[in-house]
C-alpha cells in the first residue's frame, strides 16, 4: 500500500494552514519535538542541498533522515533513514498507524507526508532530521518544527499563484521557516531575501559572496571558504556550476550546526561526502551513448541554468529536448527557453491532473505517449547529438521507469 492510494488522486491539493498539521501532531504526542530538525526553502536547489548536507552529517557519523519530494519513481523514496528509503512493509504498517490520524483532520497528501515524516524519524531515534519545504514556507506542513538551523537557498519566480508575482513577495513566504534566535543559511545574496531576514529580525545570519565564499574551478571542482575554514578543490558529486552554490551552502549549514553542536568535523570525510552525493534526477546521465540526460528543471531560472550546464559539459552539440509539465507553471517562458537552447523539442503527456495537454501547447510538436515520444525523439538524434528530458520532476521518474 502507498499513501497517496488513501487520498483517492487528489495528491496536489493544497490548503494553506497549520492548524490540521498541528492538531494531528498534538493527538499524535508531537514526534516533530523530539527531533533535531533542519528546514530547507528556497525556489531551487533545495533537493541538491538537502543531499549535501545529508551527505556530510551522515560520513560524520551520525544517523540522518531525510524528507524529501516530490519522489522519482517510488514513493518510498521520500522518507530516507541514512539514504536508504522506508521499506514496504514498514512504509505499510505507518500508513495503517496514521489513517485514523489523516481522516480526522482532513489532512493533504503532504500533510500525511510530513506527520509520517515526523513519528518514522523519531522512532528511529535520527540524530538530525533535513526536511526539504515542500511550498513556500511560512504556511508549508513542516513548519510547525522548531528547527535548529534554516537554509534558504534562493527566491525565483515559481508556484506564483500560491507565493505572489514578486521576488519580495516570494521571499516573504520562504524566510517564514526562519525564527529570531535560530541561524539561517542563504545560498543567494538576493535583496528580497535579506530584507524579509531584517523584518523577521533573524539574528544569526550567514549569506552566500558576503560570509562563505566559493569559487568554481571547472563544472565539478570548486574552492570554498568560510571565516577561519577552507577547502580548495573540492569535487562535487553533482555536475554543474550551480552545484558548487548547492554544495556551498550545504558545507556552511553543517560547519555551522557542527560549531554549535559541538560536532567535530574531519576535513577528509568533507571531502568525501561532497564527492559522494548524489541526487538523482539532477543532471543525471542515464546513457552515454547515445548521451541522454535527465533533469526535473521546471522554472525558468532552473531550465536557463540547466541548457547552461548542458552547453557546458557538451559544447558545440545539437539538443533533442523531450518536454513536459504542469499547466500552472510559466509554460509559454519556459517553453520560449527550451525552444531557444533545442534543435528539436517534443512535449509529451505526464499522468497526473496537472499536467499540460495538447490543449495547452498550440502548434508544437505533442506526442502524448512518453514510450513513443522517447522513441520518436532517438530516432532523431545525429551521432553528436544529446537527448535531454526536462520540465518536470514527475516526467524525469516516468523517463526513468521507462529507460531503466
Amino acid at each position: 500500500m502507498k499513501l497517496y492510494d488513501l487520498f483517492n488522486k487528489k495528491t496536489f491539493k493544497i490548503e494553506p494552514g497549520l492548524e490540521r498539521i498541528k492538531a494531528a501532531c498534538r493527538e499524535l504526542g508531537n514526534p516533530q519535538d523530539k527531533l533535531n530538525c533542519i528546514l530547507i526553502a528556497g525556489t531551487n536547489g533545495k533537493g541538491s542541498t538537502s543531499a549535501f548536507l545529508e551527505s556530510l552529517f551522515r560520513y560524520h557519523g551520525l544517523k540522518t533522515g531525510l524528507f524529501t519530494s516530490p519522489h522519482l519513481v517510488k514513493e518510498n523514496e521520500r522518507w530516507q533513514i541514512n539514504k536508504k528509503p522506508i521499506s514496504d512493509g514498514l512504509l505499510g504498517e505507518y500508513i495503517k498507524l496514521l489513517e485514523p490520524y489523516i481522516q480526522k483532520f482532513n489532512l493533504t497528501y503532504f500533510e500525511a507526508s510530513t506527520l509520517l515524516t515526523f513519528k518514522h524519524f523519531a522512532d528511529s531515534n535520527v540524530d538530525v532530521a533535513i526536511l526539504e519545504v515542500g511550498l513556500g514556507g511560512r504556511w508549508d506542513a513542516t513548519n510547525v518544527v522548531y528547527p535548529r538551523l534554516s537554509v534558504i537557498t534562493n527566491v525565483a519566480l515559481d508556484h506564483t499563484h500560491m507565493l505572489g508575482n514578486t521576488l519580495d513577495q516570494i521571499a516573504f513566504e520562504k524566510t517564514g521557516i526562519t525564527r529570531e534566535n535560530v541561524p539561517v543559511v542563504v545560498g543567494s545574496n538576493q535583496k528580497e531575501i535579506l530584507n524579509w531576514l531584517e523584518k523577521r529580525n533573524v539574528k544569526e545570519q550567514y549569506i552566500a559572496e558576503r560570509d562563505f565564499l566559493y569559487e568554481s574551478l571547472n563544472l565539478q571542482r570548486f574552492n570554498y571558504k568560510f571565516k577561519e575554514t577552507a577547502f580548495t578543490q573540492l569535487q562535487s558529486g553533482l555536475i554543474g556550476y550551480h552545484q558548487h552554490t548547492n554544495a556551498a551552502t550545504a558545507l556552511t549549514a553543517f560547519l555551522v550546526y557542527s560549531e554549535k553542536y559541538d560536532i567535530p568535523f574531519e576535513r577528509e570525510k568533507v571531502y568525501e561526502a561532497i564527492k559522494s552525493a548524489k541526487w538523482p534526477g539532477r543532471f543525471d546521465i542515464v546513457s552515454k551513448n547515445p548521451t541522454v540526460i535527465l533533469d526535473g528543471a521546471h522554472n525558468p531560472h532552473a531550465l536557463e541554468t540547466l541548457y547552461e550546464t548542458v552547453k557546458a559539459a557538451y559544447p558545440d552539440r545539437g539538443i533533442i529536448t523531450v518536454f513536459s509539465g504542469m499547466k500552472d507553471k510559466d509554460l509559454e517562458k519556459n517553453l520560449d527557453i527550451v525552444k531557444k537552447h533545442s534543435r528539436e523539442v517534443i512535449i509529451t503527456k505526464i499522468p497526473v491532473s496537472r499536467g499540460l495537454t495538447k490543449d495547452d501547447v498550440n502548434e508544437e510538436t505533442y506526442i502524448p505517449d512518453l514510450q513513443q515520444a522517447l522513441n520518436v525523439a532517438k530516432s532523431k538524434l545525429g551521432s553528436d547529438d544529446i537527448l535531454l528530458i526536462t520540465g518536470s520532476l514527475y516526467l524525469v521518474g516516468e523517463a526513468k521507469k521507462i529507460l531503466d
